[in-house]
């Protein structure tokens, strides 16, 4: 998510997150997770139980990485900050080898090296086409990549980064408290766009699943997460009709051509 409003240069996404590791980690388990919940459980349905080595790109904390590992992969991991490295090396302390910090845009790994790579929450804070270059480089033949955007379609998030963040950062000015800022982020793409991209780097669309649906708007829903999670689920039911006005990320599973 973008904050070119914000007058304040945009910090670098590893820094960002190292302040914030243990924060995100344990979002996960907290009542205003079910976006992270929600796009974590659609990456591994698409991924599907192990059948050989997957790699998570931009693995945060490692949650997804440790659940590919649980479902018979062979799983490994690379994140930019720091911070998250630590933490998912704690989680799985039986492959710190394979754990690493790298950059999603030069990842630290031969040609063909992986069966499945997997990568949510993350090339939106890339440089997106190397990104995507680099996610087909690294995937074998006929292997598998099942990434998340944002929707850039979808009303909580118009509303939350054109009115409520808005309110926010006059608020924090008239109280002269520091304004907020986020990482710089990539281009919105719309679905149509984002297929097209990952055509482009060699990996033919197979399926678009539209996830985290957002109905009810900031703040209220930081102060009834657990509504906001059953209107989500419920809606998640009702199949893709309101994805694109509802859903906060779209989750895309790839083929990399032969």
């Amino acid at each position: 998510m973008s904050s070119r409003a914000s007058s304040a240069p945009a910090p670098d996404a590893g820094a960002y997150f190292d302040e914030r590791a243990a924060r995100y980690d344990e979002a996960y388990d907290g009542p205003a997770g079910y976006p992270l919940r929600s796009r974590m459980e659609a990456a591994l349905r698409l991924v599907g139980d192990g059948r050989g080595e997957a790699l998570d790109a931009g693995m945060g904390p490692g949650r997804l990485v440790s659940e590919l590992a649980r479902r018979g992969w062979t799983a490994s991991g690379v994140d930019t900050s720091v911070e998250m490295v630590a933490v998912a090396q704690r989680r799985m302390p039986e492959a710190v080898e394979r754990l690493l910090r790298g950059e999603i845009e030069s990842l630290p790994f031969a040609d063909g090296s992986f069966d499945a790579v997997v990568a949510t929450g993350v090339l939106e804070y890339s440089e997106l086409e190397r990104a995507l270059s680099e996610l087909a480089r690294v995937l074998r033949p006929g292997g598998l990549a099942v990434v998340s955007y944002p929707n850039p379609g979808n009303l909580y998030g118009l509303w939350k980064t054109r009115a409520w963040y808005r309110l926010v950062r006059a608020a924090k000015r008239i109280g002269r408290q520091p304004p907020l800022v986020f990482p710089q982020g990539a281009r919105a793409q719309s679905p149509e766009r984002f297929r097209e991209l990952l055509a482009a780097a060699g990996l033919h669309p197979e399926r678009t699943v539209y996830t985290a649906y957002l109905a009810v708007p900031a703040p209220v829903d930081e102060l009834l997460p657990g509504l906001m999670e059953r209107l989500g689920r419920r809606l998640e039911q009702n199949g893709p009709a309101l994805g694109r006005w509802l859903a906060g990320q779209v989750v895309y599973a790839a083929r990399r051509q032969v």
